[in-house]
This record gives C-alpha cells, sequence and structure tokens, in this order.
C-alpha cells in the first residue's frame, strides 16, 4: 500500500516548470494554450510558410516597378588604335565602355495585376491556415489538458477503490479465522483484489501517457513532470444553435480560405482573357564608350548615346490554347463554387452536431452525479450489512463494482461535456 501511494505521490505531485500562468507550481488551461501557441512545433512550421507566402507576394509586387542594370567595362588592345574626339585624336591601347539600361511593363492586359492580387489571397489563405491549425491545437490542448486531469481522477479513484478492497480483505480474513466466511469468499476477495491492483497500475499508465501527449503538443520534453489546475466543469450557457451556425459560416477559417479561393477562380477567369490583349513595354537606355576616360561629365555626357521606346507585342492567334484556358479556368470557378457550398454545408452539420453533444453531455453530467451518490450509499449499506452477516460477499463485490462503474461515468461526463464546449467554440472560429 505504501509503494501505491509513494507511486501516486510521484505523478500528482511532480515539479513543474517555472513559467507565466502558473498557479502554485501547476500549469492552468489557459498557460497551456499559451505556451502551445508559441512553442508548438507544427505552428512554428505553418508560420514559416506563412512567410513564404508573403515572401512570394512581395515578389509580385515586383511587375509594378521598372528593371534597371548598370554596366561598366574596360579593356585593353595589344596594338594601340585611334580613335577621334572633340578634343582631337586619341592614341590609345585602351577601350572604355559604360552604360545604363531601364524597362518597364506599362501594360500586360491585367495579368501583373491579377497575378498580384491572386498572390495575396494565397498569403491569406496561408494566414487562414494557420489560423485553423491553431484553433486545431487549442482544441488538442484542451482535450489533452482534460485527458489528464480524467486519468488524475481514474487513478485516485483506482487508489481508493483498492483501499476499500483491502479493508474489505481484511474483514473476509477475520471472518474466515472465525468460520463465518463461506470458503469461495476467501478466493473470491482474492481474485478482486488482484483485479482492482491491475486497474490501479492500468490507470497509472493511462495517466502516464496522457502526460506525454500534453508535453508533446506544449513542446516540452515527454519525460517532463507536469501538474495541472483541475478547472472542473467549464460552465457555460450557450446560446440559440442558429446563433454558433451564423458564427461559423462567417468565422470559421475553412469558410474564409473556401471564399478566398473562389475569389482566386475568379481572378484566374479574368487571367485567362487577358491572354487576348496586348502587351506595351518600355525602355531606355544611356551609354557610353572610348579610349580614355573623360575629363568631365560634360564631355561624357556629350560623347554619350541614349534612346527611348516603346514596344506592343500583340498575340493574334496561338491555335486554341487561348480557348482551352478559358475553359479550364470556367471549370476552376464552378469547382471553386461548389466547394464553398460543401464547406459551409459541412461546418454547419458539425457545429449541430457539437451543439446536440453539448445538451446531452449535461444531461449526462446530471445522471452520472446522481447515479454516483447513489452507489456511493449503496456500496456503505452493503459494507455494513456484510460486517452483519446479512449479505453474501457477491453482493458486496457487485456494490463495489457499481460504485467504480459510476465514479467513471461521472468522469467521462465531465470530460465529454468539458469537450463539447471547446468543440462547439472551435467551430464557431473562436480561439480561447
Amino acid at each position: 500500500m505504501k509503494r501505491v501511494i509513494a507511486i501516486l505521490s510521484i505523478l500528482f505531485a511532480g515539479a513543474c516548470m517555472a513559467q507565466a500562468g502558473l498557479e502554485s507550481g501547476r500549469l492552468t488551461l489557459d498557460s497551456c494554450i499559451e505556451r502551445a501557441l508559441e512553442a508548438n512545433y507544427s505552428i512554428m512550421m505553418k508560420r514559416e510558410e506563412l512567410n513564404r507566402a508573403q515572401s512570394s507576394y512581395l515578389s509580385n509586387l515586383s511587375s509594378f516597378m521598372p528593371s534597371s542594370s548598370a554596366r561598366f567595362s574596360w579593356g585593353r588592345n595589344e596594338q594601340e588604335s585611334f580613335s577621334y574626339s572633340e578634343s582631337g585624336l586619341i592614341v590609345s591601347r585602351d577601350h572604355y565602355n559604360a552604360g545604363i539600361s531601364a524597362s518597364q511593363t506599362i501594360f500586360e492586359g491585367g495579368k501583373n495585376l491579377l497575378s498580384t492580387k491572386s498572390a495575396r489571397l494565397s498569403r491569406d489563405i496561408t494566414s487562414q491556415s494557420l489560423t485553423e491549425n491553431e484553433a486545431n491545437l487549442v482544441y488538442s490542448v484542451k482535450n489533452a489538458f482534460f485527458t489528464v486531469i480524467s486519468a488524475e481522477h481514474t487513478a485516485k479513484n483506482a487508489s481508493a477503490a483498492l483501499e476499500r478492497i483491502e479493508d474489505q480483505f481484511t474483514l473476509v480474513s477475520e471472518r474466515d479465522k472465525l468460520g463465518l466466511a463461506d470458503p469461495t469468499e476467501l478466493t473470491q476477495i482474492k481474485v478482486s483484489k488482484a483485479q482492482n491492483q491491475l486497474t490501479l497500475l492500468q490507470a497509472q499508465n493511462t495517466l502516464q501517457k496522457a502526460v506525454e501527449s500534453l508535453a508533446g503538443l506544449l513542446a516540452m520534453p515527454l519525460d517532463t513532470p507536469i501538474g495541472l489546475v483541475d478547472p472542473g466543469i467549464v460552465v457555460a450557457a450557450p446560446g440559440p444553435m442558429e446563433e454558433y451556425i451564423k458564427l461559423a459560416l462567417e468565422n470559421h477559417p475553412q469558410v474564409m480560405q473556401a471564399e478566398m479561393s473562389l475569389q482566386k477562380a475568379r481572378l484566374s477567369k479574368l487571367s485567362s482573357w487577358a491572354n487576348y490583349l496586348p502587351g506595351i513595354n518600355a525602355s531606355y537606355s544611356y551609354s557610353w564608350s572610348n579610349s580614355e576616360m573623360p575629363e568631365s561629365f560634360v564631355q561624357f555626357d556629350d560623347e554619350a548615346k541614349w534612346s527611348v521606346g516603346l514596344s506592343a507585342n500583340w498575340n493574334l492567334f496561338s491555335g486554341v490554347s487561348r480557348i482551352a484556358s478559358i475553359q479550364s479556368a470556367n471549370s476552376m470557378l464552378r469547382d471553386a463554387e461548389n466547394s464553398l457550398l460543401l464547406v459551409k454545408q459541412s461546418i454547419e452539420a458539425s457545429v449541430r452536431d457539437a451543439y446536440r453533444n453539448l445538451q446531452e453531455a449535461d444531461a449526462r453530467i446530471q445522471l452520472s452525479d446522481a447515479r454516483l451518490e447513489d452507489a456511493r450509499l449503496n456500496e456503505e449499506l452493503f459494507v455494513e450489512k456484510y460486517g452483519l452477516g446479512d449479505c453474501t460477499l457477491l453482493e458486496l463485490l457487485q456494490a463495489e463494482l457499481s460504485l467504480q462503474q459510476a465514479e467513471t461515468e461521472a468522469i467521462s461526463a465531465q470530460f465529454d461535456y468539458n469537450m463539447a464546449i471547446s468543440e462547439l467554440l472551435r467551430l464557431s472560429g473562436k480561439i480561447d
């Protein structure tokens, strides 16, 4: 018994890492969520993906800016060369060349504008994907957090049940010494004791696995001892189902991603028609070359050459590729429209299920509390009866089993209630 208590003490009273959100050295639900959002590996990778999408968007902005380059070269010939300038005859083995050029796309059928808008939408879609991942992570942290709390209660109940069985074992042994116990009662209580020892070990292992799962979500070493503040039942007074459906259809990241994908499809359709429009480019060049470096900027300018020009390019015929591009864009647009409708339908169905699950979980809380109270009174009654010889050991063990089942049901009902609230909040597009 001392060994069992020592093991439970290690599991339930481990030292926690010092950090914000700690209460008396134990982690709260809010501090777990905060740490997960800051340190979770998958979220950090998703944020890097968003950074890359932002870089791609910035890259597309370059299409609205001119491109320019400068050049300079120097060369020496084996023999002297002769050239004339305003200063007269120049004899030199050297040759210098310098220049600058620039070009700018003035009109490209609007494709550069559409491409930039599409890149911005891609960035925003990635941002919404990050938001969805964060919401899912918060839900997973809540699941892991309440799983640890439930496992702690289960382990405590298993320990208490083992203590009761050990007391009953002592009682049966005393009755057996007095010749008052049935020969099978001693074997029955031994089996029950061994079963409860196994149940306690399984509960302890379940608790340890739950702690490791939570540590993984918090980006902590899996062997980190974690103590949690039990918030009990998260009391909530849900409003009408329609209110949650409205919030979900407005705020859920999947809906927003589908709406942005629809906008991208529309831009893609416009871009496919832009292939029929001409493109216009502007260019400018300025160059200078001579056999010796100029003595002043005036001389440099007098000897330089420059040019400015506009060019237009209009693809009059390219087979049926443009027609195929338009048909493909129309098909993608219809897919995007149907995808948005499908996502909205799926989200609404999920909200309805989550809302009904919350109602059922609330009813289960009331039922499990009543059953637990009844099972405790019934177990106490049969312990007293067995001590007086008014019932069999089998009846006492059945009362004990009913109590353990009622305890398990109460823990499960509380877990389901808390997770039903968390699911409803997640579907509503909230990170709490």
